[in-house]
Order: C-alpha cells, then structure tokens, then sequence
C-alpha cells in the first residue's frame, strides 16, 4: 500500500538549515567584532526564514 506523504516533522534539509542557524547564533554571540556578528546574525536569520518556507510547504 502506498502512503501519501505525511508532515511527520521537518524534512532532513531543513533540520539541516536549522542546525547552521544556530550554528551561527553560537559563533555570533562569542563574536569580539560588531560587523562579523551582525553578518552572522543575518545569515542565521535567512536560514531561519528558509526553514519556516520549507516547514510551510510540507
């Protein structure tokens, strides 16, 4: 019997995203330099938002 694709949870690319997400997060919040944090707070928050639009598709 074939099954529909179930939303059990998120797909393995997006646990991936989320992972570097808060990847970036880590490194960010020990970052001595504003400008180098701020850019990685940027990046984990388009990451963040990719997660979110795959989450939604499912």
């Amino acid at each position: 019997m074939k099954h529909d694709k179930v939303a059990d949870g998120p797909t393995p690319r997006a646990r991936k995203l989320k992972l570097e997400s808060d990847n970036c997060l880590a490194i960010a919040i020990r970052e001595r330099e504003p400008e180098v944090a701020a850019m990685l707070i940027d990046e984990a928050a388009k990451l963040a938002r990719r997660v979110k639009e795959l989450h939604d598709k499912a």
